[in-house]
């Protein structure tokens, strides 16, 4: 590793040996001290190696005489990156301002997340803190964010707690509702999770917490309780509340295949003519000599003082397509194959934009005809329900 650090870092060369014998040829370059890295046999008279570009004339004397052909294919390291920089001096002044921009940006807020509403409106909750300052591209040093969620639990009565926070350029702001009349009938009951996943955040605001940060929980496993001491110790049966926040992991399977039918015109077309009276049409000309066709109509209708006449012309030209095999490469298969897995995931509800960290596995299809990608995401979310126990 220290050596190709070295050799990156004072250049290197690919190169293609051409020729008989290469192993005596390796061997002779071997002895000469010469460092030889990366050396791929791709046939029996190719061979592929890297070697510092510093080497390369005493491996070129090495070789005088013999009937051997090196060729260099690319030049790599620090030294031909400066190089081309130089050349392309604008492209080094973009790459510079780019750094400066985003660098810049990173100090505002470009996203803004809201989760845990229900009966609220989102746009109520957002008008709200747009009076306090806080829209896209607001500078995130300018934001008190305490103040935000005092002001929400201020203005929004039905509001039980407010957190807010900033992760890079995105704002997620995390309430809880009160609970409605309806739902306080029911005297006694458990949040529950949902769904499996591992604990990052507990807040009780009514109960016993069950679980703590980093638990990991399997659904229906009781996550707040509804039993707690009141002020005088007593044991005391109630409705728990509260927010319970774990990361989920959702899996789905994307397909495709190393081929696809593609449809193609021959170039070749016919034409006939139609008459359409009313609800009968009649048809001049010959049908067309060929099978697979696609047809383009063209039609007239007279009108006579506004009056569209219940007759029409109809020009038909049919064009004859036929269909071919296209192969697609591995890599568009895989890159399709992982869109369908996206898709599939969207369809499970889960938000591309929630995602924390996704995981892409290839699975190996039997009858090698195509491609199966399994996409594993991360996602942050409340996994607390509410159980009533009757």
């Amino acid at each position: 590793m220290i050596h190709q650090l070295w050799y990156w870092l004072n250049g290197y060369l690919v190169l293609r040996f051409r020729g008989a014998n290469l192993e005596i040829i390796l061997n002779r370059i071997t002895d000469s001290g010469l460092y030889l890295w990366n050396v791929e046999r791709v046939a029996d008279n190719i061979m592929i190696a890297h070697i510092g570009v510093g080497n390369f004339a005493a491996l070129r004397s090495l070789l005088w005489g013999t009937r051997t052909n090196v060729a260099i294919l690319d030049k790599k390291g620090l030294p031909f990156v400066l190089n081309k920089l130089k050349h392309r001096q604008l492209l080094l002044i973009g790459l510079v301002v780019v750094m400066i921009s985003l660098y810049y940006l990173s100090g505002f807020i470009w996203f803004i997340q809201v989760h845990g509403n229900q009966a609220i409106a989102v746009d109520s909750i957002m008008a709200i803190l747009s009076r306090e300052g806080l829209r896209v591209g607001a500078a995130k040093k300018e934001l008190n964010l305490r103040k935000l969620e005092l002001v929400l639990m201020t203005e929004l009565e039905d509001l039980s707690w407010a957190g807010i926070t900033v992760q890079g350029s995105l704002l997620k702001i995390q309430v809880a509702e009160r609970s409605t009349p309806e739902q306080e009938t029911i005297q006694y009951g458990n949040i529950v999770a949902s769904k499996d996943g591992l604990i990052t955040q507990v807040l009780p605001f009514r109960g016993t917490p069950q679980v703590r940060v980093g638990d990991t929980v399997k659904k229906g496993q009781i996550l707040i309780s509804g039993q707690y001491y009141d002020l005088y110790g007593r044991l005391t049966r109630g409705r728990s509340e509260g927010i319970v926040r774990a990361r989920v992991w959702y899996e789905a399977i994307g397909e495709a295949a190393y081929s696809r039918i593609v449809q193609s015109t021959t170039g070749i077309t016919h034409s006939n003519y139609s008459i359409t009276l009313g609800k009968y049409t009649f048809t001049i000309g010959k049908k067309p000599p060929f099978q697979l066709y696609q047809v383009h109509p063209q039609v007239s209708q007279p009108v006579i003082k506004g009056y569209r006449l219940p007759v029409a012309f109809t020009k038909n030209i049919y064009e004859e397509i036929y269909y071919e095999t296209m192969v697609v490469s591995p890599e568009e298969a895989r890159v399709l194959a992982l869109d369908r897995a996206w898709k599939n995931l969207d369809a499970l509800g889960v938000a591309r934009e929630s995602v924390e960290s996704y995981q892409v596995e290839e699975i190996v299809v039997t009858d090698q005809l195509g491609i199966r990608v399994g996409l594993i995401v991360e996602v942050e979310e409340d996994i607390g329900q509410f159980s009533p126990e009757l």
